[in-house]
C-alpha cells in the first residue's frame, strides 16, 4: 500500500516530486545499531530550532521579517537560471527556498534558493503550509517537518 506522501507524489509527478522513503524518520539498518537519517535539502537558519519555534516561525508575520528583498532574490534567480542552463526566463520561475522559511530555512543563503517552475512552486506551497501548521500545532516536530519537506523537494537537488 502506498503512503499518503507516495500517493500525493504520484499525482504530482509533473511537479518533480520524489516520494523518497515511505517514512521520514530515521531507519535502523538490519543488524546494525546505527541509524540512517535522510539528508535535509537546502540550508537551515540557526536561529530556528524546536526550542525557538514559538518566537520564530510560529509568530504571525515572522517569515516576512526575514524574507530577503526582491532585489536580492531576482538577481540571484537570473544568475541561477543562466548558470543552470534552464530554459525560459525569470517569468517562468519562482525563486524558492528549498527549505522554506516557515520551516526554518536560511533566508539569504544561495544554497537554499533555486529557480523552480511556477506550477511546482505552487504545489510546494501547499506542503509548506500544512507542515508549518502541524509544527506550530504540536502535531509534529520541526525536524520531522524538515525531513518530510526534504522528501517532497528531493527531486530538485
Amino acid at each position: 500500500m502506498k503512503t499518503p506522501l507516495a500517493l500525493a507524489c504520484a499525482v504530482a509527478m509533473l511537479a518533480g516530486c520524489d516520494p523518497g522513503p515511505s517514512r521520514p524518520a530515521s531507519v535502523a539498518s538490519p543488524g546494525s545499531s546505527a541509524s540512517i537519517t535522510p539528508a535535509l535539502i537546502g540550508t537551515l537558519n540557526p536561529a530556528v530550532t524546536q526550542a525557538t519555534i514559538r518566537t520564530t516561525i510560529c509568530v504571525a508575520g515572522w517569515t516576512s521579517k526575514v524574507r530577503p528583498p526582491a532585489s536580492y532574490t531576482s538577481a540571484l534567480e537570473r544568475r541561477q537560471i543562466r548558470d543552470l542552463g534552464l530554459p525560459g526566463g525569470p517569468a517562468d520561475y519562482e525563486e524558492d527556498h528549498l527549505m522554506p522559511l516557515a520551516l526554518g530555512g536560511a533566508p539569504r543563503d544561495p544554497n537554499n534558493l533555486r529557480p523552480v517552475p511556477l506550477a511546482t512552486a505552487k504545489w510546494h506551497d501547499g506542503w509548506e503550509t500544512r507542515l508549518h501548521r502541524e509544527v506550530c500545532d504540536g502535531q509534529m516536530t520541526l525536524t520531522e517537518a524538515q525531513r518530510e519537506m526534504s522528501q517532497v523537494k528531493g527531486g530538485l537537488r
